[in-house]
């Protein structure tokens, strides 16, 4: 920023300085060369002659503007590098406000889930046996492949103590899904507890004869 400033100023110096030489050329060129008298001091005789000099060579002139040229073309060049990084700067912090309002849309999206997950989870443990069978029955007729649903009516059975619907439950988990482990180990425990009873019974009977 300092070098801009620094350009600008040599620049508007350079031309406040050609204007003023323009301007007084003709007065200049007219002055004697050696000053009668006193009448000027040193230094300003040393100014008129260099002046009336360069007035009278006019490639001193091309000298100068060609310089004046090169000045501007070198300053131009350097505002255009300016202008092509805060552009790149700008499209930077753009896409960076835009990566963290998807990332905050997200996340919104995801806590906002997670709170009506957590609602409909409360709400389930608020039902009734029946509550919980009508919600879980109404899903099943909206989807009829809702494994989910059917597994947690084998369980719901289960505590009811109702093996017969649970059985049927778990045999439809496992017909949508052959390897669905806890249905298949829930229907294994189901069938060790119905055998459990008539191995006993076969026991005694054979202790007693």
């Amino acid at each position: 920023m300092l070098l801009i400033i620094f350009y600008l100023l040599m620049l508007l110096a350079l031309l406040g300085i050609a204007a003023i030489v323009i301007r007084k050329i003709p007065i200049l060129t007219k002055l004697p060369l050696e000053p009668e008298g006193e009448s000027l001091p040193k230094m300003q005789n040393v100014a008129v002659g260099l002046i009336r000099g360069v007035a009278t060579r006019p490639y001193h002139w091309l000298m100068f503007f060609g310089w004046t040229e090169k000045l501007l073309r070198r300053t131009r060049i350097l505002f255009l590098k300016i202008d092509s990084f805060f552009v790149s700067l700008i499209a930077k912090s753009r896409n960076k406000s835009q990566e963290l309002a998807v990332k905050s849309r997200e996340w919104v999206s995801e806590k906002r889930m997670k709170k009506i997950e957590k609602l409909k989870l409360v709400a389930r443990l608020k039902m009734t046996v029946e509550q919980k069978e009508e919600h879980l029955l109404r899903s099943l007729r909206q989807n009829p492949k809702d494994i989910k649903a059917y597994r947690e009516l084998g369980l719901l059975y289960l505590e009811c103590k109702n093996q017969q619907d649970a059985t049927a439950a778990f045999e439809e988990v496992l017909r949508l899904n052959p390897e669905d482990e806890m249905a298949k180990m829930k229907l294994e425990e189901m069938k060790i507890k119905e055998a459990g009873p008539v191995v006993g019974e076969n026991k005694n009977s054979e202790s007693q004869t």
